[in-house]
């Protein structure tokens, strides 16, 4: 999806609000994960992951039928909200299996990662690329629906865990669904939007740092986001953030610290990785997807394949805190390799984003034996939160750096290199000139691009366009060396982390009510 962010934009005409699509999924999700935990200790699992699939299809519906930018957001607002209620399948996984097989090949946690990235996670970008390329990007909403419809029929058909997995039959489902914690949702939910709004406007045009516009909303929303868990912890009755489960700092929060940041960095590079190969390297769709590969080939290894031997591992803590060193490191490195060494981008892909999967599963792993049955759903569903609200974050933090350098590099790199050829010192020349270095960049003919412009010879539009690329590359490191500070921080919270490897045994949390579909429920026999 990310790589094809300019081309909905630009066919939508909205390039500047596309920024907000990725950002939307990534809030939606955070949101829902907790609430999908929450449900589904109500409701049961398969009814949360079965309304998770229908809010999926109809977001994909929606954006793949949008003829405003807008629209796309809304969709993709959907489709994030149901992909955080089907990811609690994260917490029906492991409950259903002995504590010691939960990510032995083939089953479990690694058989789930194993679906997710075979073949889609491999081959994403390069999908979404030819898709958009050839065909049409709505094709990319298309195939959500597709597959939301046919897996639906499989969970609807294959998945029958207990309808009440906390046993709670002095309760009606209405009463405790009225005693959910509406108010802490809300004011989690307000507060982080409206600070990633004013971080998102943060050094844009009209919106300068000092600017009430930006200061206003970052500070309103740290102070409403922190609302909530004062609230939670003092006056509501059945918590959004549970105080109990926070204060399991070694058991459990530390775990929160750590993929809040793996979060940041992920969900922030799978958007910016794929537009510095278009801006850097190449904007050929196919040569995109070939360079982003070895990303797809390490985040098999590390969500499907390392984590099937967790369990033989052991040594959990130690497992998360080399995933998140190798993470931290090769994304630093990613600088060291722009914008003269396009393999060495494309190898160390395979190691920077591959470690964000393993240290995710590892977390849930933990949390799961730690974690008292009767609170697993929505400690996995706050787990899942913190995730992807790291995402939210990293993709808004991330890209108000690389927009902040890049507004004042660009300019200044492509008039100079213009000027060194004997260009004329026009403003509104000059701004033509960076216009037509940018379609050559994007893969228009040079001969179209500068048609029309005064003094252009070969070397100008060599300059031009080195001197374009080169301050993209400059931003793009600068972005990638600013992701050293938080991941010391996550290797600090998960040296401290309680290992949970002595956990790892025969027990089984709990049974299937049946194993398929015509199968009678014990109770009806």
């Amino acid at each position: 999806m990310f790589v094809s962010l300019r081309t909905i934009g630009t066919d939508l005409k909205g390039v500047p609000d596309t920024d907000w699509i990725p950002t939307s999924w990534s809030i939606a999700s955070a949101v829902s994960f907790s609430l999908a935990g929450e449900f589904s200790d109500i409701w049961g699992r398969k009814v949360v992951i079965l309304g998770g699939q229908v809010v999926t299809l109809v977001g994909a519906i929606v954006a793949a039928t949008a003829h405003h930018v807008t629209t796309v957001i809304v969709g993709e607002t959907l489709i994030g909200f149901g992909a955080g209620m089907i990811f609690i399948s994260y917490a029906a996984i492991p409950e259903i299996l002995p504590n010691k097989y939960r990510l032995k090949r083939g089953a479990g946690l690694a058989y789930a990662e194993l679906a997710i990235n075979l073949p889609w996670g491999i081959v994403a970008t390069l999908v979404a690329s030819q898709v958009a390329a050839n065909a049409t990007w709505r094709w990319l909403f298309w195939i959500i629906v597709i597959y939301a419809g046919f897996t639906g029929v499989g969970v609807a058909c294959f998945y029958f865990p207990p309808t009440r997995p906390r046993r709670d039959f002095d309760t009606t489902r209405w009463q405790e669904f009225a005693q959910l914690d509406w108010i802490g949702m809300f004011l989690y939910t307000t507060g982080l939007t409206v600070f990633l709004v004013g971080l998102g406007w943060a050094g844009t045009d009209g919106h300068p740092w000092k600017s009430v516009s930006v200061i206003a909303p970052i500070i309103l929303g740290a102070l409403t986001f922190f609302l909530c868990f004062a609230y939670d912890w003092t006056l509501a009755k059945r918590p959004f953030f549970p105080k109990s489960l926070f204060f399991k700092l070694r058991d459990y929060s530390l775990i929160l610290i750590v993929l809040f940041v793996a979060g940041m960095v992920f969900f922030s590079m799978a958007s910016i990785l794929p537009q510095c190969s278009v801006y850097v390297f190449n904007a050929d769709p196919t040569q995109v997807g070939l360079i982003q590969l070895p990303n797809g080939f390490g985040q098999l290894v590390g969500g499907a394949i390392i984590p099937a031997f967790i369990h033989k591992i052991k040594h959990i803590r130690v497992q998360i805190i080399v995933a998140v060193a190798i993470q931290t490191i090769f994304t630093a490195c990613y600088a060291l390799t722009i914008p003269g060494h396009k393999s060495a981008w494309m190898a160390l892909q395979f190691f920077g984003n591959s470690t964000f999967a393993w240290s995710t599963l590892c977390g849930y792993v933990t949390a799961g034996v730690n974690v008292p049955l009767r609170e697993l759903g929505i400690a996995t569903g706050i787990i899942g939160t913190f995730r992807n609200s790291g995402g939210a974050v990293g993709i808004a933090i991330f890209n108000t750096i690389h927009n902040g350098v890049l507004n004042s590099q660009l300019v200044p790199r492509v008039s100079k290199a213009a000027l060194a050829h004997g260009f004329p010192n026009d403003p509104k020349l000059l701004a033509a000139v960076l216009g037509a270095a940018e379609g050559v960049v994007l893969g228009a003919p040079a001969e179209v691009a500068f048609k029309g412009l005064p003094n252009v010879t070969p070397a100008l539009i060599s300059s031009t366009v080195t001197a374009f690329r080169a301050a993209y590359a400059y931003s793009f490191q600068r972005v990638f060396l600013s992701t050293i500070p938080f991941g010391v921080i996550a290797l600090v919270a998960a040296w401290f982390i309680r290992d949970a490897s002595q956990y790892l045994t025969n027990h089984t949390a709990v049974h299937l009510n049946k194993d398929h579909l015509r199968e009678r429920h014990p109770e009806e026999q």
